[in-house]
């Protein structure tokens, strides 16, 4: 049996204000769900989470959304990015929607398909990769004791710097690490989905796909199609 239509998206990077973006991503989810198509968001689909009510709140209407998606019986599974890494499983069950980590590994018709949102990917972020270590395990702990409106003051605020601090930083630092490509395609995967470093980027080898997802702009939400044994890059815009 042929596999439903399946779409990938990254980096949406919905903010906690009413934008042209979010109209555009729950009009997308309803071109999906007229399809009876799965869904996977590989990260940063907001561009901050934190686990109080004040949040769930902002982002109930997209977060509904999904689930007339899964209600009907599509899947959508969600691989949590560097912004909304606090995202719980907890949260997602209640629209229907699988955590499905950090990395992982799924079958299509027979393919095996790598995804990871990106940020494990770019070996070179090594300031990333070492405040990721320390940082992310404090974070989680404080999600669970600090106050929703100080909790959203203080992450809006090391949003902002983070911001700031990526922009100084060589390019090189966000490209995707080719050795650790090659080690997945090596060792049984054919196909490598992510995103995270906002750039389209498409390779076909020996068999071995790797593809790259753009992010999203206001009017135009890039997407890769998976149908009929074949991957392919898009865009939506209403």
């Amino acid at each position: 049996m042929a596999t439903n239509k399946t779409y990938f998206i990254a980096d949406v990077h919905l903010s906690m204000e009413p934008d042209s973006k979010r109209r555009l991503i729950k009009s997308f989810v309803d071109m999906l769900i007229r399809q009876k198509a799965d869904l996977y968001i590989l990260g940063d689909f907001f561009d901050f989470w934190a686990n109080n009510k004040e949040v769930l709140s902002l982002h109930n209407d997209v977060l509904s959304k999904l689930n007339s998606l899964t209600s009907q019986g599509s899947k959508v599974r969600f691989l949590m990015g560097n912004r909304d890494f606090l995202l719980s499983e907890k949260t997602l069950r209640k629209f229907g929607i699988d955590h499905i980590g950090e990395e992982t590994l799924i079958e299509l018709d027979g393919q095996n398909v790598f995804l990871a949102h990106g940020h494990t990917l770019c070996r070179a972020d090594i300031k990333f990769l070492k405040y990721k270590e320390k940082a992310w395990p404090l974070l989680r702990f404080l999600d669970k004791l600090v106050p929703g409106i100080i909790e959203n003051y203080l992450v809006n605020k090391f949003m902002l710097q983070s911001k700031k601090t990526i922009a100084k930083q060589a390019p090189e630092t966000f490209k995707i690490t080719g050795k650790l490509l090659q080690y997945y395609f090596d060792n049984g995967c054919d196909v490598i989905i992510c995103g995270h470093v906002h750039k389209l980027e498409q390779s076909i080898t020996d068999n071995k796909e790797f593809y790259s997802l753009p992010d999203w702009e206001e009017n135009k939400g890039n997407y890769l199609l998976y149908e009929n044994n074949k991957f392919t890059f898009d865009y939506f815009n209403g």
